[in-house]
């Protein structure tokens, strides 16, 4: 249950504004940070949900990091194009959701593997869905 609230906080992170302000953040996070991304430049940080995350760059790739008051790192997460995704769930996306648009796509690196989630909307919806690790998408 734990796990599901932290993805869903991580989701909600990812899928609403960037615009975050900065806030004092615990040493232990700051240099687990700083140990597990040495090359990253202009991070910022702000709390979500009982997670810090900080936005950064690495090689000019912007990324987001989630640690917990610990150290922890709980994801990762990276904007991505369609381009990016593997070919089945590329191929799974215009099969079933061609009608829709992307409107924003991420990839979350956690524990347990790699999820991508995309939400898509038309006229009348829109669609958050996740990655199976069977290449098919579902709602979230």
């Amino acid at each position: 249950m734990k796990k599901m609230i932290t993805i869903a906080t991580i989701i909600l992170a990812f899928a609403t504004t960037n615009s975050f302000a900065q806030i004092k953040t615990p040493s232990a996070v700051v240099s687990s940070f700083e140990r597990t991304f040495a090359k990253a430049e202009t991070p910022i940080w702000s709390a979500v949900t009982g997670l810090y995350r900080v936005d950064f760059s690495v090689n000019k790739e912007n990324l987001s990091a989630f640690f917990s008051a610990a150290g922890e790192l709980i994801a990762t997460s990276r904007d991505i194009a369609p381009t990016q995704l593997p070919i089945s769930l590329q191929s799974s996306l215009e099969k079933h959701f061609g009608h829709y648009t992307v409107s924003s796509l991420f990839e979350i690196d956690q524990n347990d593997g790699i999820f991508y989630y995309a939400k898509v909307n038309n006229q009348k919806s829109e669609i958050l869905l996740k990655s199976t690790s069977f290449g098919e998408w579902v709602t979230n």
